[in-house]
């Protein structure tokens, strides 16, 4: 029988009291550290994960990692569990310290990790060393998949992997593994002809609750043309299943790749730093993808004439003028328009091939992309300049454009239409006779009609009228509003440059934000739930403490944050007023439904921290 979910809170409610009841009872014991890799055996291209944990490490303790400068920090993350332990003396409450390390060997051989250290006032404890063997490249995982995570409340857990586990609040504050957190690339398509459009999307996948996404890279996209499809500036996640297991999605980036050349092409692992949780409970992580292969196969045989590699897709190609009828020696416009889906930025349009009689001057060339259902198409519009050499009537020619359809794996031709242009004499012009053949016409029309272009000859007289604005005071005064709008630019600059370099300025300034946020929080008409009123006081005392420390104390635990605190000089009352915020706030982020939050008394102690630490 499925348990309800009041009997869930009630129980998890008992739990946290008896943890609370039995943590004043704790006893002190010696710190034992050990450390282990996850792997014996890595490659250079690998990472692997050290993990480090000292059981019955004293409040305020430390672990450090001594300097090693044949491996690479890539991630790091701490965290502290509580276990409950029955002896002959009765239970106690018992503190493991965990500091998570991703790393990196830079060289092949034999590494060994010195040993682990534990620095608290009492001394200093030591772990046993670790020797790992590293070869070149890439070594794979011969690991067999985990199937259950570590509960650090196994000892009161009575509901077994029931998914009505209330303890799983309590375990997700430890890191996140591989596999409740990772980044996948996908390719629509794993084999594509050259210049075929192949869209690569990157997703983030997790089981856990996302901050945010920070100093994403991507890999190096050496032989594509590349198109941005898709960026969300926010994360919006939907449900997907992988391997029978439910994650949630994000997409991080939509990207359309061209490829330039055939063959076999490697794209690179997308990584990013991912900050999980919220609170002061965040844990920063680093994630990358796993590499992708794209076959790219050769355009086929049979091109046909002026056929040029990057005209892949589907086109259409019209012509027209602006006018189809032209005096002599006044220009027109002839406008070439190719339409389609595919690479309009590489595509190349032929020149039209017009008669000797017109002149053809270099194009202007305008490019408009856009997407629609993921798939890139455009329109390239070049506008050549035409002058007429004589007069007479004209054909232009119609124009082909050859391009390879990848949907139909044939050639295909894009063809405008011919187009008929007439240029007549204008004012004043006389007719010229020209020679049997020349100009390219046929010898039986030994006449043409023809017009010299001649200058424009214009011959003005300016009067010069009395007006006030030639007198010396009318430019003073013209002049005058712009030099008092810059004096007024320029000395708000400075008021401005002056509050930013002083650090009391600032101060007062971010906590006066942040006593505003709290006051529009106690102000505020529309229903917001407890997590989200949490999320908010949070963000104010982030921003204020960031502030008053000099620091971002994003990422920070509670222990780190107290350190950072004491240093500080911060007043006792400021850091138990703060204590009571983090608590409350841990209530209804872990173990919602057992007390209602009081919002009141949430509100006082926030601003109480504000108030005490500015008065202090």
């Amino acid at each position: 029988m499925r348990r309800t979910g009041r009997a869930t809170a009630v129980s998890l409610g008992l739990a946290l009291a008896c943890v609370a009841v039995l943590g004043g009872s704790a006893k002190a014991a010696t710190p034992v550290v050990t450390q282990e890799a996850d792997r014996t055996e890595v490659g250079t291209d690998d990472t692997f994960i050290l993990t480090v944990k000292a059981v019955d490490a004293p409040s305020g303790s430390s672990i450090q990692l001594p300097d090693n400068p044949a491996i690479e920090t890539i991630s790091t993350s701490r965290g502290m569990q509580s276990s409950i332990q029955f002896d002959g003396s009765g239970p106690h409450v018992r503190q493991t310290a965990t500091l998570t390390v991703r790393l990196r060997a830079t060289k092949a051989g034999k590494l060994v990790l010195g040993p682990a250290e534990l620095h608290s006032s009492s001394g200093v404890v030591k772990s046993q060393p670790l020797t790992l063997t590293v070869k070149p490249g890439h070594v794979a995982d011969s690991r067999p998949p985990q199937q259950h995570r570590n509960d650090p409340f196994g000892g009161l857990n009575p509901f077994g992997q029931d998914d009505d586990n209330p303890f799983d609040a309590f375990t997700r504050r430890q890191a996140p593994s591989d596999r409740d957190l990772f980044i996948r690339t996908e390719l629509d398509k794993r084999e594509v002809f050259q210049g075929e459009q192949v869209t690569l999307s990157t997703w983030i996948y997790a089981r856990v609750d996302l901050s945010r996404v920070d100093a994403v890279t991507q890999p190096k996209l050496d032989g594509f043309w590349t198109e941005d499809v898709e960026s969300p500036k926010e994360l919006t996640g939907e449900t997907r299943m992988l391997d029978g297991v439910p994650y949630r999605a994000y997409l991080l980036k939509r990207l359309a790749l061209f490829p330039v050349k055939a063959g076999s092409r490697e794209i690179g692992a997308v990584e990013a730093d991912i900050t999980t949780g919220f609170l002061f409970a965040g844990r920063r992580e680093h994630r990358a993808s796993q590499p992708l292969t794209l076959k790219v196969k050769p355009l086929p045989p049979g091109a046909p004439p002026g056929f040029q590699p990057s005209s892949v897709g589907s086109w259409t190609l019209t012509t027209e003028l602006t006018s189809a009828r032209a005096e002599l020696g006044t220009p027109v416009t002839l406008r070439v328009t190719v339409d389609g889906r595919g690479n309009v930025k590489d595509l190349v349009v032929p020149r039209p091939a017009l008669p000797v009689a017109l002149k053809l001057y270099d194009p202007s060339t305008t490019d408009k992309v856009s997407t629609t259902r993921g798939r890139v198409q455009g329109r390239r519009v070049q506008e050549y300049l035409v002058l007429a050499q004589q007069t007479g009537t004209f054909e232009i020619p119609a124009m082909d454009l050859p391009y390879f359809d990848p949907d139909s794996k044939r050639y295909e031709h894009a063809r405008s239409e011919p187009i008929s242009f007439t240029v007549v004499p204008g004012p004043g012009s006389a007719p010229m006779a020209v020679a049997p053949g020349a100009l390219g016409e046929p010898s039986a029309r030994n006449v043409l009609n023809a017009t010299a272009l001649r200058p424009l000859r214009v011959q003005a007289v300016l009067d010069r009228p009395s007006s006030p604005w030639r007198q010396p005071w009318f430019v003073t005064l013209l002049l005058a509003p712009p030099v008092l709008f810059a004096g007024v630019v320029v000395s708000s600059a400075v008021r401005k440059a002056r509050s930013r370099a002083d650090p009391r300025t600032e101060l007062r300034r971010r906590a006066q934000r942040a006593r505003g946020r709290l006051s529009e929080l106690a102000r505020r008409q529309e229903p917001i739930g407890d997590a989200g009123y949490c999320a908010e006081v949070d963000s104010a005392l982030r921003d204020f403490l960031s502030a008053r420390l000099g620091t971002s104390v994003t990422g920070l635990t509670r222990e780190a944050l107290e350190a950072r605190l004491a240093e500080a000089g911060a007043p006792t009352a400021v850091q138990a007023r703060l204590a009571r915020v983090q608590d409350a706030c841990d209530e209804v982020r872990f173990a919602p439904g057992v007390a209602r939050l009081d919002r009141a008394a949430l509100l006082a102690d926030a601003e109480a921290v504000l108030d005490g630490w500015e008065a202090a």
